[in-house]
């Protein structure tokens, strides 16, 4: 394939995955935000952390380069909380965290649901400690009902989905498991779901 073809294959599959929205709703919560902390529990060499939370934009991967960017060659861990946001925003974040080699953390009583959990894909190293992992189904953004979509581009999400899983190291069966949860209920992923579907490794 011409790196042209390339180019607008990403685009047109971007575009369809911006059509849907994989989030809780938390009317108040404001789009992800990223600043630098000290490490915890660290003496001598440390690695560099960023606390991330808020609800994640298609903006999230750019601003989390920016501020990784600074804190350069340090090794990079990320405490991840999120209720989820734009699906599409997901995959760029999570592609930003694995250029960034970084280690991503949900910590205690943090919770990463909804399209969080494919950011949290994005570490090379994945650790849930004390927090929450959950999982539903995505929808058209704007929309009350999985009805109001054609199957044919719902379809297609999945399998754009279930390729970014795979890529990450993750078992695709975590799509199976999340489509079958409907918003705006959310399941909890216990520890051996986790380990068994390779989101934590």
């Amino acid at each position: 394939m011409m790196p042209n073809q390339k180019f607008y294959q990403r685009a047109a599959l971007g575009g369809l995955l911006a059509l849907f929205l994989s989030r809780t709703v938390e009317a108040n919560e404001d789009s992800m935000n990223f600043r630098a902390a000290a490490a915890l529990n660290c003496r001598g060499s440390c690695p560099s952390e960023i606390i991330a939370d808020g609800a994640i934009a298609m903006e999230s991967a750019g601003a989390f380069r920016a501020i990784a960017t600074t804190l350069a060659p340090n090794p990079v861990v990320v405490r991840l909380a999120s209720s989820g946001g734009s699906l599409v925003g997901s995959l760029q974040l999570g592609q930003a965290f694995r250029e960034f080699n970084a280690t991503v953390i949900v910590g205690k009583e943090a919770r990463c649901v909804s399209a969080c959990v494919y950011a949290f894909l994005g570490g090379t190293v994945r650790r849930v400690a004390g927090g929450r992992i959950g999982v539903h189904r995505f929808r058209p953004e704007g929309a009350e009902s999985d009805g109001e979509f054609p199957a044919v581009l719902v379809q297609r999400a999945i399998e754009v989905l279930t390729k970014y899983v795979t890529q990450m190291g993750a078992n695709p069966e975590l799509i199976a498991v999340a489509m079958s949860v409907p918003p705006p209920a959310v399941h909890f992923l216990d520890a051996g779901e986790l380990r068994r579907l390779r989101i934590v490794n």
